[in-house]
């Protein structure tokens, strides 16, 4: 009797032990407290978009010939306080301009926008898949969207747009239904256009509906939690491609859907099949889409194929945009690879001569001296 008793004194013992132990929290298995930069992302609390917002108008500017660039920049600087005018701008972005038109440099690409807009001590990036809800939600957020469009519907011009706002609230009728708009800060059409978002998509989407963002680094953590995944370029490209081809799928002659398609796949780092995207898009593809988007042209020379490279730029510099510096730069890099030192210096040469600000023109130069 007395073994049973000191054998249950002994189980009441080990069980209280047990429990004692399992109440212990567990030691952390690392010593370091988690920081919101290097283990967790910050809270960021979103405003969801009402029917109807509007950002305050931007300090308008009007641009002079082929400015659109330099203009919108400098609208957009201003709706964050700085003042920079497109005259200054322009003498960076594209040096070699005429205010009256004639021979001048047509444009400037997406990515340049971005790279001017952080000198002057603000965020900038670019991505492709833009849609209306994702506009809505940015300027939600007062974060204004830069986008580059057809000037008009059924045109082949390309033009810079700050979106500041969006209707979607107007009521309608049976005879008149109800109207949804964007609202934006035109540098050739003045401030405050409201365009139906049928018609801004269909002049969107040659752009793989690509925008592009400037806001102050205190909304780096907004502009992130916005785009997603598509915070990683890669992935934007990959959205973009998977959604021109839905489109081409959906229309077999949409031609711009077939032209995204190729665009995607060069930044996707797929030469081959951009190349062979593009020949499909190339018959039915408007004159001057190249003089935005030359990408083609990059993915014929990754694939080596060289007579197409000179067909193409050939074509582009003698018919009305001979001031691309950008082609001139490839093309001398072509030459110099086929040993022809004398061609590839004088592209080079004219490189620089249309844009003095053009570094890698500047240093493929000094190295063929």
């Amino acid at each position: 009797m007395q073994r049973i008793v000191h054998a249950l004194i002994f189980l009441v013992i080990v069980t209280g032990v047990i429990q004692l132990a399992l109440t212990i929290p567990k030691p952390p298995l690392s010593k370091e407290v988690p920081t919101p930069t290097s283990v967790t992302k910050a809270k960021v609390f979103l405003k969801r978009p009402p029917q109807s917002y509007v950002l305050p108008q931007s300090q308008f500017v009007a641009q002079s010939f082929n400015n659109c660039g330099p203009a919108t920049l400098s609208m957009t600087l201003s709706m964050f306080g700085k003042y920079v005018s497109q005259e200054e701008l322009a003498q960076e972005m594209r040096p070699f301009n005429n205010p009256f038109g004639g021979v001048d440099d047509k444009s400037i690409f997406a990515r340049e926008f971005a790279t001017y807009a952080r000198k002057y001590g603000f965020e900038s990036l670019h991505r492709p898949n833009g849609t209306i809800d994702l506009l809505k939600t940015f300027v939600a957020n007062d974060i204004p969207v830069v986008v580059r469009t057809l000037l008009n519907p059924y045109e082949d011009i390309g033009h810079f747009r700050i979106v500041r706002g969006y209707d979607s609230a107007k009521p309608g009728t049976v005879q008149n239904p109800a109207k949804q708009n964007i609202i934006v800060d035109d540098s050739y059409n003045g401030p405050g256009i409201e365009i139906a978002y049928s018609d801004f998509l269909s002049m969107w989407q040659p752009f793989q509906y690509g925008y592009i963002l400037v806001f102050p680094k205190e909304k780096q953590d907004v502009v992130n939690s916005i785009l997603d995944k598509e915070e990683d370029e890669t992935v934007a490209w990959q959205s973009a491609l998977e959604r021109a081809e839905k489109e081409l799928k959906q229309n077999p002659n949409n031609t711009y859907a077939q032209f995204n398609i190729a665009i995607a796949q060069y930044h996707l780092g797929s030469y081959e099949n951009a190349v062979v995207s593009f020949e499909k898009a190339e018959p039915n593809l408007p004159p001057r889409m190249l003089w935005y988007q030359y990408e083609p042209v990059l993915a014929y020379q990754k694939m080596k194929n060289y007579d197409r490279v000179f067909q193409l730029t050939d074509a582009i510099l003698q018919n009305g945009n001979l001031a691309f510096s950008e082609l001139y730069q490839v093309r001398g890099e072509v030459y110099k690879v086929l040993g022809n030192t004398e061609a590839a210096k004088q592209e080079f040469e004219n490189a620089v001569y249309y844009n003095h600000n053009f570094l890698t023109a500047k240093k493929a130069l000094e190295n063929m001296n």
